[in-house]
């Protein structure tokens, strides 16, 4: 069994419950659990079952609640996580053509932002740096910097990690080298120019370990890959993260904020 909820002050509670299967079986989900919401370790109330596993408690956590998951079906798990305080990107600045890359005969830019450190916890950070452009009267096309193909160079935080190697889909990173300082990031990049924006979430210690995980698992499993490279597990299999005592999954917390870059010809 396992259950996963990934909580923000932004949104609802919810839970997916589901049975753990094998690798060539479809998703089992668990559509007669009690699903349990304690919040400061006072009981909040029964989330109710919405479809396919799925259960909700329309109730928003606030920064800093300690909310805890409880599931019963067939036995009991449950997990815990705080709900951390929002950070936030600041001095953003892209200088356009600043590198000449000659095997690839183009130009990079420079992305230079801060972020501050509250010295009063351990703190953990997960970050998406994207474009976005109208695309007819209302919608809009985001385009992801997150590749090699885009960041030419990552800053010597996202590097200190040892995840760039592992293609992650988001940058992620604790506060080891400023810890209680300003974080000043410079990366090599492409394509930002005057549509950029950083999402910034101040990510709970479950999240961090969760991603890290499952980014190293997505790349030896090749689950980003397409056509002759989808091979399966290239490489060593891993364990996932868990914080569920009596199952598996990931009970975690994350606060966003989103700041405009600010370009530079």
């Amino acid at each position: 069994m396992y259950f996963q909820s990934i909580l923000t002050p932004d949104s609802s509670i919810r839970v997916i419950v589901g049975k753990t299967v094998g690798i060539h079986d479809d998703n089992s989900p668990v559509n007669d659990a009690i699903v349990l919401a304690f919040i400061n370790n006072v009981f909040a109330d029964t989330l109710q079952f919405v479809e396919n596993g799925i259960y909700k408690l329309w109730r928003k956590p606030e920064i800093y609640d300690t909310v805890r998951i409880e599931v019963i079906s067939n036995g009991k798990m449950s997990g815990e996580t705080i709900i951390p305080a929002p950070a936030y990107v600041t001095n953003t600045s892209y200088v356009c053509s600043t590198y000449y890359h000659a095997l690839d005969q183009e130009y990079h830019g420079t992305l230079t932002f801060s972020i501050e450190d509250d010295p009063e916890t351990e703190n953990y950070y997960e970050m998406l740096i994207y474009t976005r452009s109208k695309s007819g009267a209302m919608n809009y096309y985001y385009s992801y910097q997150v590749s090699d193909y885009y960041i030419f160079k990552p800053d010597i935080i996202i590097q200190n990690e040892g995840d760039w190697d592992f293609k992650p889909t988001t940058l992620f990173f604790s506060d080891n080298l400023f810890s209680g300082k300003t974080g000043n990031f410079t990366f090599t990049i492409v394509g930002v120019r005057s549509n950029g924006y950083i999402t910034l979430r101040s990510i709970s210690k479950e999240y961090y370990y969760y991603r890290k995980y499952y980014t190293r698992h997505a790349y030896n499993a090749q689950l980003n890959s397409d056509g002759i490279r989808n091979l399966l597990f290239t490489g060593e299999p891993l364990d996932m993260y868990t914080n569920i005592q009596g199952g598996l999954g990931v009970c975690a917390a994350y606060s966003s904020t989103v700041t405009k870059i600010e370009s530079k010809p």
